[in-house]
């Protein structure tokens, strides 16, 4: 019997033996079977990497938090600035952070205040408000020497601008702040 004349033999053209009716050779199906799953395996890592790269144009942008500062009552009984500490809870996933802040009211006069963040422009030191000695009547922040009068503005020091002030509203008789931090060390007040 000669092998060249079955459709199988070595003479017939077909490497895999496969017959012509159609059907799939072994070789090829198993390299679609394997770009099939290099694709699958592919889309599966690629996911994750696009949404890092998609997700800040669809991030919700920080606001700040509302904080109770305390009675207008209080803060009208003294002409002079008065430091206020509070706690912020801030969720990141699955933890709670509580992070000590302060901020500086000022009376302005008929029931009006101005509320400074209480972070030095320049670094974020904690500064406070002089009664007495050299630099009385302003904020100093002794980290740096840096001077701010009443209303915030830089009387001397490395300070690159004022300090940043915070959006106020009165409800039932409680002064209350919108907290935000600011970008430190630049001229212009730009939220973190």
């Amino acid at each position: 019997m000669d092998n060249q004349n079955t459709p199988d033999g070595p003479g017939s053209g077909n490497a895999c033996g496969a017959e012509e009716s159609g059907t799939t050779p072994r070789r090829v199906f198993l390299g679609y079977m394997i770009a099939t799953a290099g694709t699958f395996i592919g889309i599966v890592a690629g996911l994750p990497i696009v949404g890092y790269i998609v997700s800040p144009l669809f991030a919700k942008p920080k606001d700040g938090t509302w904080v109770s500062l305390g009675k207008v009552d209080e803060f009208s009984k003294s002409n002079d600035p008065q430091m206020v500490q509070f706690t912020l809870t801030q969720e990141d996933g699955w933890t709670e952070v509580k992070q000590a802040r302060t901020a500086w009211v000022v009376p302005q006069g008929g029931g009006n205040f101005t509320v400074f963040n209480g972070q030095c422009t320049h670094l974020g030191c904690a500064y406070t408000w002089q009664t007495q000695g050299e630099y009385a009547g302003t904020f100093h922040c002794p980290c740096h020497d840096g001077v701010y009068d009443r209303n915030g503005r830089v009387l001397s020091g490395p300070p690159p601008r004022p300090l940043d002030t915070l959006q106020i509203k009165i409800e039932n008789g409680q002064l209350n702040a919108l907290y935000e931090d600011f970008h430190l060390g630049i001229p212009t007040k730009v939220v973190i």
